[in-house]
């Protein structure tokens, strides 16, 4: 808690109920380290200054580099409790959902020359993991929207929560609450998707409760194995003398065969614009977004302080107020 507080503002800050008063050996061993290695540095003796400065230089990129990575996996530790908290959380009426762009598919031919090889303009396809807890058991499914081309940007994404949600209350209409987790891309972490949101919900019926933004290479692991058991099953279309060039054909290739188990598949053709961009104030330092009627809570670590809260206007999508 006292490592990722925010000392500049109280609603972003939480005190400790103990003295800081211990230590750890591996921690202090470290710094120590790190110490030596830079008196040793400044007692070597260089053939001139230039050698000097590169050795300073280095010293201190590394020990800088090493205080990021502790930086990152302690933010990348804490941030992840709230996918466990949801995780505990899931019951048949509520599910967690984790999104990703996969790595563009560069279309493929069962034979192809050289020539066919270069200058190739990858397919999108978006992943969906949907994860739900029945009878005290953990089951997930998958959605893979395909996309020919586009700029993968927040309308992609609006569009594919929405035909999602929609999906998963026309089959299991006791659903009412959903989860999101993703990374920080852009057309994720950014104030035309957050903000859309309640309107999102209005028009399925399933409530988007919470938005959690993972630190970077900590959280979208559902996704990336899925793309991958994608990926294989796609290989095995072509191996059997099949090409995959378009949406349509990859569509095929992910539903031969029977398909991928608890796998759909969806190809979008058009992607309405967004015409208003929205704004949304200090949104790159917020990761964890709660939503209430009318009022949305922001963070910047997963529930360290009591946040900062938002007034939408939800017939517009569009923030009123923050306080």
């Amino acid at each position: 808690m006292y490592a990722l507080s925010d000392p500049t503002e109280n609603c972003f800050t939480q005190r400790c109920d103990h003295q800081h008063n211990q230590q750890w050996d591996q921690c202090e061993a470290l710094e120590a380290v790190l110490r030596d290695i830079g008196s040793a540095v400044q007692d070597t003796r260089f053939s001139d200054d230039e050698e000097r400065d590169d050795a300073l230089y280095l010293y201190e990129s590394a020990t800088q580099a090493i205080q990021s990575w502790k930086s990152h996996q302690l933010r990348s530790v804490w941030q992840d409790q709230s996918r466990l908290d949801v995780l505990k959380r899931l019951n048949e009426n509520t599910v967690l959902i984790v999104n990703d762009w996969a790595m563009k598919f560069l279309p493929q031919l069962y034979r192809e020359s050289q020539q066919d090889w270069f200058g190739k303009r990858g397919i999108s396809w978006h992943i969906s993991v949907v994860f739900r807890r029945v009878r005290g058991e953990l089951q997930s499914q998958g959605f893979v929207h395909i996309i020919q081309q586009c700029s993968q940007d927040s309308s992609c994404v609006i569009l594919i929560m929405q035909h999602v949600l929609q999906t998963l209350k026309a089959e299991q209409p006791e659903i009412t609450t959903a989860f999101y987790r993703q990374d920080n891309a852009g057309c994720y972490h950014c104030a035309n998707t957050i903000l859309a949101c309640p309107l999102i919900g209005k028009s399925t019926g399933i409530h988007v409760s919470r938005l959690d933004f993972s630190d970077p290479q900590g959280g979208k692991g559902p996704a990336d194995r899925l793309a991958a058991t994608c990926k294989s099953h796609i290989r095995i279309y072509i191996n059997e003398g099949h090409n995959v060039t378009k949406a349509e054909e990859m569509q095929e290739a992910l539903l031969s065969h029977g398909g991928v188990s608890g796998v759909r598949v969806a190809v979008l053709y058009t992607v309405p614009e967004i015409i208003q961009e929205q704004k949304f104030p200090g949104i790159s330092k917020l990761h964890n977004f709660e939503f209430g009627d009318r009022a949305l809570v922001a963070w910047r670590v997963c529930d360290i302080g009591s946040g900062k809260h938002f007034v939408v206007d939800c017939t517009r999508s569009s923030l009123l107020y923050w306080g």
